[in-house]
């Protein structure tokens, strides 16, 4: 089996890309039915968020998807032309591509380091993928792997300690603008989970007062029941805006709902006092042109990476310590892998050739002469010594690539090449 991941992240690929590339939880599924019908073979889990796209993949060894095919499927899944966003992409396969789900799930290829939402997203993808009959055992086995490496880092370093989100990073870019939010109105447009967690770090900076808004009217009243803040209607977003001072968004919307048009008469309506608003979302929230409004400031996710590399310096040590950890593990990981692959193709191989030697060895004892135990002793003896020294080199080299994470690719070549049946 070959393992690999194609994908983009904050590093890679602009918002502009990023949110072309998004998948919502309906459109995932339809993605992961169409790979199951056009790849019955291999298993798959797509992950999206604010910051990425990855689909993981594990197929036998000649089966499809190849490279291409795999970026020519997220292309016709999301209606694009590959040539528009391939160069953002990268790739990674076998030890790599473990090692890379490894520090994702983890937390270590975040743009906030130490955030923990990413391991709930990735648990929700793959959960998603099961159910939709794409995960089988070499997935299953490797994610559940992952979800444990995650949880060693989390608990064996400080890299999650204090506000560690998105969230708690807008807030920070925001209070470089404000030096106060005792007197502020803060909204919040959305109440999943990104908007209730951005919400918590909202409150602990005391502001005049926050507000939620949702387009699921019940579930804004529901996180501001449990968070003591206050629910207002989706349909009044205009007037909210013209109340609020500091405008978060974080929605599942595929299309803007802060429009242009929505907005035109905003800047008279508050008097032209300045309003921030900080898109959390991808696909966004807030069309690019709000920004251009008078005394209306939009900033994006990707605004908020240069908050991000300090953040990423005070938790280096951190960083080192969870990067430590994830070798180890993959390296466990590929062992335990190479192990249930190489034993069983050892075991059929030196079968093979035993049942090979005791042909010949039929085949050659009725035309010897006065053959004694001892003579029929020394040449089982040399039979085996011969079966042992031709094992020796494929052996070392399954081991050897077990440590690469490929000793799947060469168990299935040598079982293709030596005619072996395989495992039941």
């Amino acid at each position: 089996m070959r393992t690999f991941v194609i994908g983009c992240n904050h590093r890679t690929a602009p918002l502009e890309v990023r949110e072309k590339l998004a998948f919502d939880d309906s459109r995932c599924a339809a993605a992961l039915g169409a790979f199951q019908r056009a790849y019955p073979d291999a298993e798959t889990v797509i992950l999206s968020t604010c910051n990425r796209t990855e689909v993981y993949l594990v197929r036998p060894l000649q089966a499809p998807p190849r490279l291409h095919e795999a970026i020519e499927f997220l292309a016709r899944q999301q209606k694009l032309d590959s040539r528009d966003f391939a160069s953002s992409l990268y790739y990674y396969e076998d030890s790599e591509a473990i090692r890379h789900l490894f520090r994702v799930v983890s937390s270590l290829d975040s743009m906030v380091i130490g955030e923990s939402q990413i391991l709930g997203q990735a648990k929700h993808a793959f959960a998603l993928a099961r159910g939709q009959g794409v995960v089988k055992s070499a997935m299953d086995a490797l994610f559940q792997h992952a979800f444990n490496v995650a949880k060693q880092v989390h608990s064996q370093t400080e890299i999650s300690a204090g506000h560690v989100s998105v969230g708690s990073v807008a807030l920070d870019f925001a209070h470089q603008i404000f030096t106060r939010f005792d007197d502020k109105v803060v909204m919040m447009i959305g109440a999943g989970e990104m908007g209730e967690l951005t919400l918590k770090h909202l409150i602990d900076h005391h502001p005049r007062r926050v507000l939620v808004t949702n387009r699921t009217a019940a579930r804004a009243e529901d996180v501001a029941r449990r968070l003591g803040v206050q629910a207002r209607p989706f349909e009044r977003l205009l007037d909210l805006l013209v109340e609020a001072d500091i405008v978060l968004t974080s929605t599942g919307s595929p299309e803007p709902i802060v429009t242009a048009e929505l907005c035109a008469a905003l800047p008279q309506r508050r008097k032209y006092r300045s309003l921030l608003m900080i898109d959390l979302a991808v696909p966004r929230d807030i069309e690019e042109a709000v920004g251009r409004l008078d005394n209306v400031f939009v900033y994006d996710i990707d605004d908020l990476q240069r908050i991000t590399e300090k953040h990423w310096a005070q938790r280096r040590s951190n960083v080192l310590e969870g990067e430590q950890i994830i070798q180890d593990r993959v390296a466990e990981f590929l062992l335990e892998r190479a192990r249930r692959d190489v034993g069983p193709v050892v075991t059929d191989l030196r079968r093979h050739f035993e049942q090979i030697a005791r042909g010949e060895l039929k085949w050659v004892t009725p035309k010897l002469k006065a053959v004694s135990q001892r003579d029929r002793e020394l040449i089982e003896q040399m039979l085996n010594r011969v079966i042992n020294k031709v094992l020796h080199r494929p052996v070392k080299a399954l081991n050897e690539k077990g440590q690469e994470g490929r000793s799947r690719v060469y168990a299935e070549t040598i079982r293709r090449l030596f005619g072996l049946e395989p495992d039941e």
